[in-house]
């Protein structure tokens, strides 16, 4: 075994014991200390080993590298995927969408808690959130939910089908780092994540299928397979809403008939639940008029203006601007998606753990510690969980959000600072600029 190989695996497992005893322990009402302490501890070989790898130039062991690092991360997987989901409740909707959809119901239709549904209720039945609000996944995500419950109704199966979506995009990310010249090992920056290990195999997070639909449509413009990028593109797009936001910075990239397969997937996805009409929007409406906890930015520009809906313009307006000048400046899809990326979830007004699933894959190929560090420290968001009673709604903590964002900010501005004033190049490089000829 060559030396940078043994390093890995030392790493990893000591990262893998550390997962193990994490697990046993995760609950956030009872042993919620323990378990963050042992998560940290967890972001420990896990930084040690993103920095060792992203010092290491691509040779010819490279392949075997990252089969260790693939093999270790499904082992970091599993002790978490055969806990109950404790960190978060999302995964009991999943599983009440698709068996609504299997009652032959609509699941735009109705919220939970309505009277059409009752003979539906459960055990699982008092652990879906806001029982209020219909559902807000898109059709691709709602395929998924219908799909799962026809074979197994378990939270357990569920959570291995993100799981399994989880290891695609490692494999993807390999890819990736290959066609852009770069040592497919980094791959580990995303695949040994405690993040990404808790927030999929632990809480079964869907972002995970929507995330390797984004990865997987830059992976195929890298091979100029324009139709198949626009088509895992709008895939991404009906999983979560982010990867139609992301859609404009493709545009200049593929040639115009390679929209067709966008069209042609939409309507093959979505046209099932078009009966639904307008009814369809309800819950993503109300997450969007309810939901506010951990917002970074967000919560300067609610101060400053004393209005969520000025604050909620602004960062509109922001978003757009940022994505149009993108476009002009004709960046690269995958740089640029990255800013986008990172633009929404410091602008959004709700940052979950989870969320930052969308960047954590390109740390691989654009290395960041600011975001490395924020990958870490969101962690401790899960505090306002910890402090809240069963059914409350999460309050943020103030000396929480200063230790989340601000070394998150100094990190992001310094290295902002030091690559646009390395020169035209650097600046190009930054913004995801095509070289001049």
């Amino acid at each position: 075994m060559k030396k940078e190989h043994g390093v890995l695996v030392t790493l990893g497992l000591i990262e893998l014991v550390l997962t193990i005893l994490a697990s046993r322990v995760v609950d956030r009402e009872t042993n919620y200390p323990i378990y963050l302490t042992l998560y940290f501890a967890m972001g420990l070989p896990w930084l040690l080993a993103s920095y060792y790898v992203v010092r290491q130039a691509s040779d010819s062991s490279a392949n075997r590298g990252f089969v260790l690092v693939f093999v270790l991360a499904i082992a970091m997987r599993l002790p978490f995927l055969a806990t109950e989901p404790i960190l978060s409740d999302d995964i009991f909707r999943y599983v009440w969408d698709g068996r609504v959809q299997h009652a032959g119901i609509n699941p735009y239709l109705y919220a939970p808690d309505a009277e059409e549904l009752v003979f539906l209720r459960n055990d699982l039945y008092p652990g879906i959130n806001n029982k209020d609000i219909p559902t807000i996944y898109p059709p691709a995500m709602e395929w998924v939910f219908y799909v799962a419950i026809a074979i197994s109704e378990s939270l357990l199966f569920m959570k291995a089908l993100f799981v399994l979506c989880d290891l695609a995009l490692i494999v993807v990310l390999r890819g990736i780092l290959r066609a852009l010249g770069l040592n497919p090992v980094r791959a580990v920056i995303y695949a040994w994540s405690p993040l990404v290990i808790v927030e999929v195999a632990g809480s079964g997070h869907n972002d995970a299928l929507a995330v390797l639909g984004l990865f997987a449509a830059q992976w195929a413009l890298l091979r100029h397979r324009d139709a198949l990028s626009m088509a895992f593109l709008t895939l991404s797009g009906l999983a979560k809403v982010v990867g139609y936001a992301l859609a404009p910075l493709f545009l200049r990239a593929v040639r115009p008939r390679a929209l067709v397969a966008m069209g042609l997937v939409t309507v093959a996805l979505a046209l099932p639940y078009a009966s639904a009409g307008s009814l369809a929007f309800r819950g993503l409406t109300q997450y969007g008029l309810r939901w506010r906890s951990n917002d970074s930015l967000f919560h300067i520009l609610f101060a400053l203006t004393g209005s969520l809906d000025t604050a909620k313009m602004i960062v509109a307006a922001t978003l757009v601007t940022m994505v149009l000048v993108l476009v002009f400046l004709n960046a690269r899809p995958l740089r640029s998606s990255y800013l986008t990326v990172g633009a929404i979830l410091l602008l959004t007004t709700t940052v979950h753990p989870w969320y930052l699933l969308w960047v954590a894959p390109f740390l691989a190929i654009y290395t960041s510690p600011a975001w490395l560090y924020l990958c870490l420290s969101i962690g401790l968001s899960y505090h306002s969980a910890y402090l809240a009673m069963p059914g409350e709604a999460w309050e943020d903590v103030v000396w929480v959000k200063v230790l989340e964002y601000t070394p998150f900010f100094v990190l992001a501005i310094s290295s902002a600072i030091r690559e646009l004033g390395a020169g035209t190049r650097a600046r190009r490089a930054f913004l995801g600029l095509h070289s001049p000829p």
